[in-house]
């Protein structure tokens, strides 16, 4: 969940920054898809060298007004996919991914671009983990999921409506640990592909929530379920609270310092069930410093931190001292913000919660 989960957002917002026209090309891409899968873990070792079929189906918005070039520096693609993979394994069953993706355009000239695409999204997979019908599969244990992408493209042009395009991603889904077990599964995948542009179009740019303030000050609470991979039918609640300041360095930078603390009760049922740990008598709250970046376009901020734990009585093997988040947040207007966030611990999910979070400038 962690590989890039938000940085597929990185330009999405910018077609309400200014009141101004918006021009858009509009085009349909399809693709056919070979993919591998990645055995990142020694828990999925049996998946490893086998791999999947399926095709892809992309909606694109080229943004084509000076604006959006001025604001992002770069010309960026975007638009909503549909993904289909049958994998080889049976265990693993099929994967439908719906994602919205972002593709700044990194090199071009009147023939040839190289993009890279961020996208994220839901997934919906066929063959989820069951103790009695698949117990084959830990990679995933729920029929929904969260599902990433990060990939690039090189396009050839043909005429003005028509390019050809070959394209490698390296995706992801799992559920963030709502359910277990839930390794993950990642596969990289390659296509060959066409794009055909349809329709042009330009209207104007409807209300902004862009705030041109160099402060802001958030207060926020978060809460989650989530399971552990020997109790998988038992739900634990966490809850907890976060302050942060963050400072505009430019349009669409932002740097940020937070403070957090949070009360995971999963702690408790794990600690006492490992019969390697001694010492019970342990505290299941946690308190973090953090530091990190955000991406701010309009109602949407997408953030990246890196944290130290500086309460944690918890043994190493269940938490170590380090940590990262990432998160995407959406402005409800100017005060207050909702917003999903992934706190994990390397290649391991620990939670993934919903937070309200209520923001001053200065």
């Amino acid at each position: 969940m962690k590989i890039g989960l938000f940085t597929f957002f990185f330009f999405f917002g910018l077609n309400q920054i200014f009141s101004q026209t918006k021009q858009v090309a509009w085009s349909i891409g399809f693709q056919p898809q070979r993919s591998f899968v990645y055995a990142h873990t020694p828990k999925l070792i049996q998946f490893k060298g086998s791999g999947g079929y399926g095709f892809q189906l992309d909606l694109n918005r080229l943004r084509l007004d000076s604006l959006a070039l001025q604001y992002a520096h770069v010309r960026f693609n975007s638009g909503f996919g549909f993904q289909y993979l049958n994998f080889e394994n049976a265990s693993l069953g099929s994967a439908f991914n719906f994602s919205y993706f972002l593709e700044p355009i990194l090199w071009e000239n009147q023939m040839l671009q190289l993009r890279l695409r961020a996208a994220g999204g839901l997934n919906l997979a066929t063959k989820p983990f069951d103790e009695f019908n698949n117990p084959s599969n830990p990679a995933y244990s729920s029929f929904v999921n969260g599902y990433l992408g990060l990939g690039i493209s090189a396009y050839v042009k043909i005429n003005a409506a028509t390019w050809l395009f070959a394209n490698g991603t390296y995706s992801h889904f799992s559920n963030g640990n709502t359910y277990n077990p839930n390794y993950g599964l990642n596969y990289p995948h390659i296509g060959l592909g066409v794009d055909y542009k349809f329709k042009e179009t330009q209207k104007p740019i409807g209300k902004t929530l862009f705030q041109r303030e160099k402060w802001r000050f958030d207060i926020g609470v978060f809460g989650t379920n989530k399971s552990l991979p020997y109790f998988r039918k038992i739900r634990f609640w966490a809850y907890g609270a976060s302050v942060q300041a963050g400072y505009r360095t430019g349009p669409i930078n932002a740097w940020t310092v937070a403070l957090e603390g949070f009360r995971d009760h999963s702690m408790r049922m794990a600690v006492d069930s490992n019969s390697l740990n001694p010492n019970k008598d342990v505290s299941i709250s946690l308190a973090g410093a953090m530091v990190g970046h955000e991406f701010v376009f309009n109602r949407c901020v997408f953030s990246q931190q890196l944290g130290m734990y500086l309460f944690n009585e918890l043994p190493p093997d269940l938490v170590g001292k380090f940590y990262h988040r990432w998160g995407f947040n959406y402005k409800l207007n100017k005060q207050f913000m909702v917003g999903l966030n992934l706190n994990a611990n390397l290649q391991k999910a620990f939670l993934f919660d919903m937070r309200v979070i209520y923001s001053l400038y200065k």
